[in-house]
């Protein structure tokens, strides 16, 4: 537990806020917070966006829609230091979005069109993990900066 806290006081819950009304006729398939940022959080939608919402000072309030999918996000995932998120989309395309002010910074098709399931950055060096129901995986091309933005689809070693 934290602190010197018991369960029920770690669980205590000071309200609810609800402010997902603009995914009415999608499911949310993920709901979650920033990095180190309790009033910071994501939600992606089968409607084919992303929101991020900031719960708190003020009310709880949407910052801003992520809209460029032509399919459902089935997942997404923050950068270690939140300065960017990556979706994963059943259209068959991950991307790379600057959520302070809602850019796709970067779109990155399956070479085979499948659908792609989720997503992950490493902790470590904010690589990424992305799963599809096809054969291709993500990883950096040779000479590519670090981080994200030099991603490309490559096939698995046999």
């Amino acid at each position: 537990m934290a602190g010197d806290t018991t369960l029920s006081e770690n669980y205590a819950f000071a309200g609810v806020y609800h402010v997902f009304d603009q995914h009415t006729d999608s499911a949310v398939p993920k709901v979650q917070f920033a990095h180190d940022d309790r009033h910071l959080l994501a939600c992606c939608s089968l409607d084919g966006t992303i929101s991020v919402c900031r719960l708190a000072p003020g009310p709880p309030a949407v910052l801003r829609v992520l809209r460029g999918h032509g399919g459902g996000v089935a997942d997404f995932a923050w950068s270690l230091s939140n300065d960017v998120l990556v979706s994963a989309s059943l259209d068959g395309t991950l991307r790379l979005w600057a959520p302070a002010d809602g850019r796709c910074i970067r779109r990155v098709p399956d070479p085979d069109g499948a659908a792609l399931l989720c997503c992950a950055f490493q902790p470590l060096n904010n690589n990424l993990t992305v799963v599809s129901d096809t054969r291709a995986v993500l990883s950096p091309p040779p000479h590519a900066p670090p981080g994200p933005l030099g991603a490309s689809w490559v096939p698995p070693a046999s």
